[in-house]
């Protein structure tokens, strides 16, 4: 299968959204999408922030799930640290964190719209039937994690690649997209490989080694501001790089069909 191509815009369309949900293109880059000074104050006030925790990515060795660490760092816990929880507790933090995360993006925004909110009002704006906020256990989730790598932990996102699929227990999706904002980006390094084989199931172990078994990867190398969104089901992987931060926000989109799309973290 050859590559599809990444399309760049200017804006969000619902001819883009639908194409990339229907897997006719590999992703869709909008450029500028949230201004550079704001991603300056955002950036600055992230990096001050006291809230700061290790992100881990789930995986699956020998039939178990496990959380592993890239050399990421969040600000907001992500759903994926409870699949599976036997402590109730770890499920009802994530709970109580959810608005205090969407409050505190907001904040570190001063008065100013967060991009999670500009991209939830658009995306609720230009789809068909809408999007809204996951409610996968009858509460409302977090919409819109801080991720934060420094340059000298880089590699460890860049040796093998990594999928994302949203367990069937929770909810049974079409398509699983992720959308990302860049606040502060490297100028050497830190561009996102995608696979652009079909998408994967939630039930797909990878394999050892799984970048040497896979086709040249795309790349795409955002610019500050810029707004990505791709098939996460898809191996993917950030490339080391050097300099500064590279601070991103981000959530995943679930599509399920004729029904409105479901944000989460």
């Amino acid at each position: 299968m050859g590559q599809r191509i990444v399309r760049i815009a200017k804006k969000l369309s619902p001819d883009l959204i639908s194409d990339l949900i229907h897997d006719e293109i590999a992703a869709v880059v909008i450029e500028a999408y949230y201004p550079a000074h704001l991603c300056d104050l955002l950036s600055n006030n992230i990096l001050r922030s006291q809230d700061i925790d290790p992100y881990t990515h789930e995986v699956v060795e020998d039939d178990a799930l496990l959380q592993k660490y890239f050399g990421v760092d969040r600000i907001g816990i992500p759903f994926n640290s409870t699949y599976n929880a036997a402590n109730p507790e770890k499920i009802n933090e994530y709970y109580r964190e959810a608005s205090v995360q969407i409050e505190r993006l907001r904040a570190y925004c001063e008065h100013f719209l967060s991009p999670i909110d500009k991209l939830r009002l658009e995306l609720d704006e230009l789809f068909i039937p809408g999007a809204t906020v996951a409610h996968f256990q009858n509460k409302k989730m977090l919409a819109g994690i801080v991720r934060i790598s420094k340059a000298e932990q880089s590699y460890l996102s860049a040796l093998e690649p990594h999928f994302d699929a949203l367990p069937p227990k929770y909810a049974e999706l079409d398509a699983q997209l992720a959308a990302n904002i860049y606040l502060k980006v490297p100028d050497v390094g830190g561009e996102l490989e995608i696979w652009d084989i079909p998408a994967l199931t939630p039930f797909t172990q990878a394999p050892e080694q799984w970048r040497a078994q896979l086709p040249v990867p795309i790349k795409i190398k955002p610019k500050q501001g810029d707004l990505v969104i791709f098939n996460c089901r898809k191996p993917h992987a950030i490339c080391a790089f050097l300099g500064e931060d590279r601070i991103t926000t981000q959530m995943f989109m679930g599509y399920q069909l004729e029904k409105p799309l479901l944000l989460w973290n």
